[in-house]
């Protein structure tokens, strides 16, 4: 079975990415992998962003149901967001990633980088990165 990959968070371009897939390239038999980084220093940050990612999880579940498209959803919390990407990839053997552009301006993506460039840069499958026009 063919797996994809589809990184997301509140962002409207991780939105965008998501829906461009599933309209545009989605094959019946496909399984999504969805997967959502939390990022949080502290334990008390983490539980609060944990109970907000419900309604995350709900918005795209309820899509997907509705689309009637397989999927699995992920959550990680260790590492970079862009190190969990990879490594989700790597253990659920996914044949593509789909994730949307943060577009950021040139001095932040140069001072601190970017998980797309970060997943593009070490992904082992094809990544099809989704800036929003």
């Amino acid at each position: 079975m063919k797996k994809v990959l589809i990184p997301i968070d509140w962002s409207d371009n991780a939105e965008k990415a998501f829906d461009w897939y599933v309209y545009n390239l989605h094959q019946k038999g496909t399984m999504l992998v969805i997967t959502h980084f939390i990022e949080a220093s502290k334990e008390k940050e983490l539980l609060q962003k944990e109970a907000k990612l419900i309604e995350l999880q709900e918005m795209y579940e309820s899509r997907l149901l509705k689309l009637k498209v397989d999927y699995t959803w992920l959550t990680g919390n260790s590492g970079s967001p862009g190190e969990y990407i990879i490594k989700v990839a790597k253990e659920e053997d996914v044949n593509m990633i789909v994730m949307g552009a943060r577009g950021l301006g040139k001095l932040k993506k140069t001072i601190l980088g970017s998980v797309s460039d970060y997943v593009l840069s070490k992904s082992k499958v094809p990544v099809l990165i989704f800036k929003s026009f």
